[in-house]
């Protein structure tokens, strides 16, 4: 007898049922392994079935993405913070081969006498998937990212493209999908005719209209969409994109503080008002990254000059009338913090809160309502967070649902 009919005799005592149950609890890293077990266990991992099961069952346990800048080396780096020990992080490796593609290193090696300088930006986490804009003097790119199976690709360049304001990235559980998302401006005349960048010509009558270039993961595709009822002549992004069930929120400062949202299912745009606050007093309003409870929230922090101030958090309520409103805003929890706020991010039942440029980490218990972590983190000058949970997805779309081999 063989050896691997062996291990075949032996792993099938088990119902295939209990198999699965057990396979789809355990890490990435240990699932590309099992893969070699026998046929019916690669079978099973790489079935288009099991790996959103597994994606959901991971989504109980999510990681932070710390996204830093290391101080005293001056360099970028990722690290995850993980459930059972938030006082630990742990790097994660960036491939080199990511950073320095083809066209890099191609312009770099003609032009040797130019230094390369190369940004590297995390735009969003979700599902499994990273996305990371690389920007360098020829351009951007756009990459997917698996960090669990080690696999990325870059996105190809779609066929429109136009002055950039904002971006975003997230992941559509009901639609199966990871979009990305670019937001620009679309120069429009009274008549509705639409015109680019470089046939503007001098008229106060048109306006700025916004108009959005949407990448499918499903489609390996890029859809342009435009509102020319959205003007939008004087925005101004603050902050990065937040993603909750599919739709992008964007903070934008024009003539005031507002939300821009967009429907990935529907392509449309909308504004939405802040909940309101008391206009004497100066805030510094936040965006939390991730929602809760499945919807949209924010926080609003006072400057009040007090050593104890507390920061209210405020979720939609989607149940009422008039969805994006003031009166659909319903506070949700207060959280004692004194500081410069940078960043509210969701982790699970807890509340994150990122303090600006001083490595503050704030983590509260929405249950108990008590801070049950707060440090000054020594490693990192700044940092971003973001949500992660690890997936086998891979970065080429649903076509090749396999989880993706990787060196162990």
């Amino acid at each position: 007898m063989s050896g691997e009919n062996k291990v075949d005799v032996s792993v099938s005592i088990l119902p295939e049922e209990i198999i699965r149950e057990i396979l789809i609890r355990l890490p990435v890293k240990s699932l590309l392994r099992f893969k070699s077990v026998s046929k019916d266990w690669n079978s099973l991992i790489t079935n288009p079935e099991f790996i959103p099961a597994h994606l959901h069952n991971s989504t109980q346990k999510p990681s932070v993405l710390l996204r830093g800048f290391r101080w005293p080396e001056h360099s970028s780096a990722l690290s995850l913070l993980h459930r059972k020990d938030t006082t630990t992080s742990h790097s994660l490796h960036i491939p080199q081969s990511l950073m320095y593609n083809y066209t890099f290193m191609k312009n770099y090696f003609l032009n040797p006498q130019i230094s390369p300088s190369l940004s590297f930006i995390l735009i969003g986490s979700g599902g499994g998937l990273l996305c990371i804009k690389l920007c360098d003097y020829h351009g951007v790119d756009y990459v997917l990212w698996n960090p669990a199976t080690r696999k990325f690709k870059y996105v190809k360049h779609p066929q429109q493209d136009f002055r950039l304001l904002m971006d975003g990235f997230g992941h559509h559980g009901k639609m199966n999908d990871y979009m990305l998302v670019k937001i620009g401006r679309l120069f429009h005349s009274p008549n509705f005719d639409a015109v680019d960048d470089d046939q503007l010509h001098e008229k106060e009558e048109w306006n700025f209209v916004l108009r959005a270039l949407v990448y499918s993961w499903r489609t390996d595709s890029w859809r342009l969409v435009y509102d020319c009822r959205m003007i939008a002549d004087d925005l101004c992004p603050r902050g990065q994109a937040v993603s909750v069930k599919g739709e992008f929120y964007w903070h934008v400062d024009g003539l005031q503080d507002i939300i821009l949202a967009f429907d990935t299912a529907k392509y449309v745009f909308r504004w939405i008002n802040f909940p309101p606050w008391n206009q004497s007093t100066l805030v510094e309003v936040k965006l939390v990254s991730g929602g809760i409870k499945g919807s949209l929230a924010c926080c609003v922090f006072p400057y009040n000059g007090s050593t104890s101030i507390t920061m209210d958090v405020w979720v939609v309520d989607e149940s009422g009338s008039g969805v994006g409103t003031e009166e659909s805003w319903t506070k949700f929890l207060s959280i004692p913090f004194s500081g410069t706020l940078h960043q509210v991010i969701t982790w699970g039942d807890k509340v994150i809160v990122n303090g600006k440029s001083d490595g503050h980490i704030l983590i509260y218990d929405a249950i108990s309502q008590e801070i049950i972590y707060d440090l000054l983190n020594p490693y990192f000058s700044s940092y971003h967070l973001d949500g992660y949970v690890e997936s086998l997805v891979s970065v080429e779309g649903p076509n090749n649902l396999e989880a993706e081999n990787a060196p162990i």
